[in-house]
């Protein structure tokens, strides 16, 4: 068809397609060109197939043998052996779906009270809104590893504990955004037109307030994925996380420890995966939060 025969609305129709294309590609071609941000998708998507694929080719975690004990990393164990003859490079593998997962749980937890806390307290500025926040500061007071450690410990030692605690250490920073953010969309006209309309405030906040403001969310979360991990393997080391015989890479470390200096490869293997997803995923985070930074785009 031509575009003399074309109908107009075919055309208005075209013509806001690509109106609301141009910004994901501009976005796209922001990230693609930070090359921090790539090298941080690419180091997700390597711990994403060992976490889907790996457990399945390596082996038991839990499997020993005792007259493999200690022994320095080789052809038949690439990364050593540890006190109880069990194959580290198993281990550490078996553990990058635990770890990532906890990060993320960890993350949701804090994500979704955080940032329900901060729309009713940004929707709801009066007693109710000073009230959720004096709490938030309240926890962004205290230290966030004391903290931690509190929650866990009253819960009990254990990885859905630590991530519990590590999600509650969270909660703070995604309330204090989400809160600004509904303070500034909550001015708009579309709000005032949503109330003369009759809509709930449950209705303004789930249906024309939530949507506007996930996209800082969601870059704000995407870096804080690597500090959960961090926070739940710094309870893990501390015993507070998972428990033995489970490879969560934080209790690999704090098994190590009694044995450093005999056999250095027992911590040091878990403690580079756990900095290299932590650097996954802050590289990811900084490049996603540069492209949608409006005042970087081209």
């Amino acid at each position: 068809m031509s575009d003399a025969t074309r109908s107009p609305l075919a055309t208005a129709a075209a013509g806001r397609e690509s109106e609301h294309s141009r910004p994901s590609r501009r976005v796209l071609r922001q990230f693609v060109r930070n090359r921090g941000a790539v090298a941080g998708i690419v180091i997700l998507i390597a711990l994403c197939l060992v976490a889907v694929v790996g457990p399945r080719l390596v082996g038991d975690p839990i499997k020993q043998d005792v007259l493999a004990r200690l022994l320095p990393p080789g052809a038949a164990h690439p990364f050593g052996t540890d006190e109880l003859g069990r194959d580290v490079f198993v281990r550490v593998v078996n553990g990058t779906p635990i770890s990532l997962l906890s990060g993320i749980a960890s993350v949701a937890i804090g994500l979704a009270l955080g940032g329900l806390v901060g729309v009713v307290a940004g929707y709801r500025e009066g007693r109710l809104g000073l009230t959720l926040m004096a709490v938030v500061d309240l926890l962004l007071a205290l230290p966030a590893i004391l903290l931690a450690i509190t929650v866990a410990a009253r819960i009990g030692a254990g990885l859905s504990a630590a991530m519990i605690a590590a999600g509650l250490v969270g909660l703070p920073a995604y309330a204090r955004l989400s809160r600004a953010s509904t303070l500034e969309v909550k001015r708009r006209e579309m709000i005032d037109a949503a109330r003369a309309m009759g809509a709930s405030d449950i209705r303004i906040m789930t249906r024309h307030i939530l949507p506007n403001i996930l996209t800082p969310l969601i870059v704000q979360s995407t870096i804080g994925v690597g500090n959960a991990i961090l926070l739940v393997s710094a309870l893990g080391f501390l015993g507070l996380g998972a428990q033995p015989p489970t490879p969560e890479w934080g209790r690999m470390l704090s098994d190590a420890q009694r044995f450093i200096t005999a056999a250095p490869w027992i911590g040091i293997f878990p403690g580079l995966a756990i900095s290299l997803t932590v650097l996954g995923f802050n590289l990811a985070g900084d490049g996603l939060r540069d492209a949608l930074d409006p005042t970087l785009q081209q």
